[in-house]
């Protein structure tokens, strides 16, 4: 990945004095980030400097097809571009004053390089803040999250939640036009689909503690791509791919104060539920988890009443209760699927990664699974049983 270059880029930004130099470098390791490419750059202009994160499509066009990234590329430029603008828009006209801060500032975008339509190629691009320049980070992602990072998360998935589900009540229109066409579904072939269970019946027949649930493991269906239709009425805009690697904090003398989303390019519009259990069980510390889950579920659904609320929507219809009806359906459904395929990107051993260019569906998961992997699916099998979500 020697030859790093983003072609026009002066047009892109539409600044008003000229560059001076750019310096562009891979922002993230290869294995980090395999929907994308993630750039560097530094840009010095004849009186100032700036620093930005320019998102461009996974050289492999392997991977471009398991994204589907002619459909998730726009899509998540639409994100930044106007979904989160008029989210924040809708916020001030109901006289909200700490309007919503989940997401880097957008800078600029386009499909390709002559802007003649909508069709992404390889010169598409989405110019976005450089998160680090201001102390967010990354923490470790096979690690998880303490308590209270795991609120602040939550938190900011509340404010997703919460204000496009007050859009799509109160101005069904902007949201049926804006909002909801650009959620369109990933799906995946039969191929990656195939590889994708024989990496999850070789691992469950692998782990000795997972033998009391084989039964049950081995009917789970992983065709969850597409979802099932989203249900009302808590239907809205899902992250749909929130663990700690879509996630930066900023910490302050080793404690998370501030957090943000990143990575919107399988959005969807979903049950909130999905956003929920995928984090919970992807991304917090076990021990924490164990002990915490129904109240951070709680501390979720106090946040989202409480946005609803000040957004002056009828709480009534998104209650507790209803709520864990979401919660049972989408834990069955969809997300114990999501979660055992996702461990493997999760726990991939870092050393073991390749070159970016190099990478293709079939790599995820080839790696002989480590004991912090097996570890966290018999977490979850257990916790999902218990539940009586398998």
């Amino acid at each position: 990945m020697s030859d790093l270059k983003i072609p026009n880029l002066e047009d892109l930004l539409q600044l008003d004095e000229k560059i001076v130099s750019t310096q562009i470098k891979c922002l993230t390791a290869p294995g980090e980030n395999y929907g994308s490419l993630m750039l560097s750059v530094d840009i010095t202009t004849e009186t100032t400097d700036l620093q930005i994160v320019a998102k461009t499509l996974p050289p492999n066009p392997k991977m471009q097809e398991m994204f589907n990234c002619p459909v998730t590329f726009r899509n998540e430029i639409a994100f930044y571009k106007s979904i989160i603008p008029t989210l924040r828009s809708f916020q001030k006209e109901h006289g909200v004053k700490k309007v919503m801060n989940f997401a880097a500032k957008y800078y600029g975008s386009r499909p390709n390089l002559h802007h003649k339509d909508e069709k992404i190629d390889k010169d598409a691009v989405l110019l976005l803040e450089n998160l680090k320049v201001s102390g967010f980070v990354n923490l470790e992602r096979t690690e998880g999250f303490d308590l209270d990072t795991s609120k602040l998360i939550l938190h900011d998935l509340a404010q997703l939640h919460g204000i496009s589900i007050a859009l799509k009540l109160q101005e069904p229109k902007i949201f049926k036009q804006l909002v909801q066409p650009l959620m369109e579904s990933l799906s995946v072939s039969k191929e990656v689909l195939d590889d994708w269970e024989d990496k999850y019946l070789k691992i469950i027949h692998s782990i000795p503690r997972l033998e009391p649930y084989l039964d049950r493991l081995k009917k789970v269906n992983l065709d969850i791509y597409p979802p099932p239709p989203a249900r009302e009425p808590f239907a809205t805009v899902s992250h749909n791919d929130c663990w700690v690697n879509n996630t930066m904090v900023q910490l302050q003398n080793g404690k998370a104060v501030q957090s943000r989303l990143v990575d919107f390019q399988i959005s969807d519009y979903a049950s909130p539920a999905k956003d929920v259990l995928f984090f919970l069980f992807s991304s917090i510390k076990n021990d924490i988890l164990r002990k915490e889950c129904d109240n951070l579920i709680r501390y979720y659904h106090d946040n989202l009443i409480e946005v609803l609320k000040e957004l002056k929507c009828d709480t009534q219809p998104f209650c507790f209760e209803e709520f864990q009806k979401e919660l049972d359906f989408e834990a069955v459904r969809t997300q114990f699927a999501h979660l055992a395929l996702m461990l493997f990107p999760i726990f991939a051993p870092k050393l073991d990664v390749k070159d970016m260019a190099d990478i293709k569906p079939s790599d995820i998961g080839n790696n002989e699974p480590t004991e912090l992997h097996k570890e966290k699916l018999v977490f979850i099998v257990e916790e999902f049983a218990k539940r009586a979500w398998i």
